[in-house]
């Protein structure tokens, strides 16, 4: 599902908006990588951001240290922050690695207290991304500016806790159902690249309604050291605190 309530979102430069489709950099919206669709990734990132402590968390590190943490596969995830967030890290990524991230993005799941079903975990991650005010993304000297083809949501709803721990008893967060602005971008050539991205909704009766994520990073890409991350678990039920990033 994709929809944009806003019809200045929706119409800004049509024609000129994604410079970086043009030099084949950005995963088309409609594409598969490595078998999965974008909106699929969206529910891998959430999985991927919930799988390790705190204290390694990636989107609650504000310098880039713990960018590697629990990254596997050929897709590496970048982090945003939790709420409104504005921050510059430092991050080294193997070469070969394609990388997704949230320009800016809500996710619902159930609390301890109230329980919902996928249908409505989806209708609640869509509320603030129908108000967006400001999207941008710039990739080196490219830059986006057109929101309408990175919006990606859940096609089916996930367990976010699901790479969490290996205790089959541990908490599970089903269902749980993501909507937001995406963006894949095909593998960077050996060398030091700036990614930046920034986005801020308009829904102010909402949670997260104002949020504003503004996010930078200057990433090196190396040759593979072809060395396995480790991977940190979480070893205690763990709940994400909140839900807009």
């Amino acid at each position: 599902m994709q929809k944009i309530v806003n019809p200045v979102a929706l119409l800004l430069c049509l024609t000129t908006c994604n410079a970086l489709a043009d030099a084949d950099a950005v995963v088309g919206a409609h594409a598969k990588v490595l078998g999965k669709s974008l909106g699929e990734y969206s529910n891998l990132w959430w999985q991927w951001a919930t799988s390790m402590p705190a204290s390694e968390s990636p989107v609650r590190d504000k310098t880039g240290q713990k960018c590697d943490v629990n990254q596997t596969g050929q897709v590496w995830f970048l982090a945003g922050g939790y709420g409104s967030s504005k921050i510059s890290r430092k991050c080294s990524v193997p070469q070969g690695q394609y990388l997704f991230f949230p320009v800016i993005n809500m996710v619902n799941f159930p609390s301890e207290t109230a329980q919902t079903t996928c249908q409505a975990a989806k209708a609640r991650s869509a509320l603030n991304n129908d108000n967006l005010r400001a999207f941008v993304v710039r990739i080196d000297d490219n830059k986006i500016v057109n929101p309408a083809f990175h919006r990606y949501s859940s096609p089916d709803c996930f367990d976010m806790l699901a790479r969490a721990t290996k205790n089959p008893r541990a908490a599970s967060l089903y269902p749980s159902a993501t909507d937001g602005y995406w963006v894949m971008l095909k593998p960077l050539p050996l060398g030091r690249h700036n990614i930046k991205f920034r986005a801020e909704y308009a829904n102010p009766d909402q949670a997260y309604g104002l949020m504003v994520q503004d996010i930078e990073y200057q990433i090196d890409i190396v040759e593979s050291t072809k060395q396995p991350p480790q991977f940190k678990r979480v070893e205690e039920k763990h709940r994400p605190e909140g839900s807009g990033i």
